[in-house]
């Protein structure tokens, strides 16, 4: 099925972003009360007279686009398609693609999970370091459930790795690591229990899950954004561990917006 034939009318998708934002019932977000007065396409609240419509009450505010143009690009963002294609599916330019992606990545509901059990752990290097724009990406991913943690940071020194091990991952847990100092008496000194490969001696096994996870990354790179400025590299962290994290937000739009587009405040 294309894109264009998973777009309803602009009347259904009225009817769809009315219920993300303010639930079944309509409701004044300043004071919560029901009794809403509708003029053509705005409402006024007769209790304190407080004027809004369907989007501007949300991170939606000031949108210029039309409902069929928005629920394009939020597919296009969700099925990972590139900035020069999803121009020509949705008829914008590069510039408002990128925008509008950026503005989904920053709006996403999202809480990083607690890892336990046995945990992979590695260390990551992306962009080009002779362009300065070179960052140092930790991650971990615990087995079975497939969940990850990914930070970026500024240096793998062994009180970053630390830092970074304590506050995701739970001291009860077996820890997989490379033989990196960074991560020497991290069990000695905090209790995890450690597996150490020597991927200088072509020892790859106990970390193949989380060397997986960097491919995958580097894929969403490549394929969405081409490339990634330092300064937008912890939003796109961020999406990258939702979509393995939390994939359902990523199955329709409507799951995204009836997650990440309720911001008016409820009774």
């Amino acid at each position: 099925m294309s894109i264009l034939e998973q777009v309803p009318s602009e009347a259904k998708l009225r009817s769809l972003i009315n219920r993300s934002t303010f639930g079944k019932r309509l409701f004044c977000p300043r004071c919560g009360s029901s009794h809403i007065a509708r003029s053509e396409k705005r409402y006024r609240c007769p209790r304190c007279r407080k004027p809004f419509s369907r989007t501007s009450v949300s991170w939606l505010a000031g949108m210029k686009l039309s409902y069929r143009t928005f629920w394009m690009l939020l597919i296009c963002w969700q099925k990972r398609t590139s900035f020069a294609t999803t121009s020509e599916i949705c008829g914008v330019s590069a510039i408002t693609v990128r925008r509008w992606f950026r503005r989904f990545q920053h709006h996403l509901v999202y809480e990083s999970p607690h890892l336990s059990g046995v945990v992979e752990m590695d260390e990551a290097f992306l962009g080009k370091r002779r362009f300065g724009n070179q960052r140092i990406v930790l991650g971990a991913y615990e087995r079975g459930s497939g969940k990850i943690v990914v930070r970026m940071t500024r240096n793998r020194d062994q009180e970053t790795t630390d830092r970074f091990l304590l506050k995701n991952v739970s001291t009860q847990s077996t820890v997989c690591t490379d033989s990196a100092m960074c991560y020497e008496g991290i069990d000695s000194f905090f209790g995890y229990k450690r597996i150490v490969c020597n991927h200088s001696a072509w020892v790859f096994g106990p970390t193949n899950l989380i060397e997986n996870t960097w491919s995958r990354l580097k894929g969403l790179i490549r394929r969405t954004y081409h490339h990634y400025h330092k300064e937008w590299l912890p939003k796109l962290l961020r999406e990258f561990e939702a979509r393995i994290n939390a994939p359902e937000l990523f199955i329709s739009p409507l799951n995204y917006l009836e997650t990440c587009l309720v911001v008016v405040p409820r009774r």
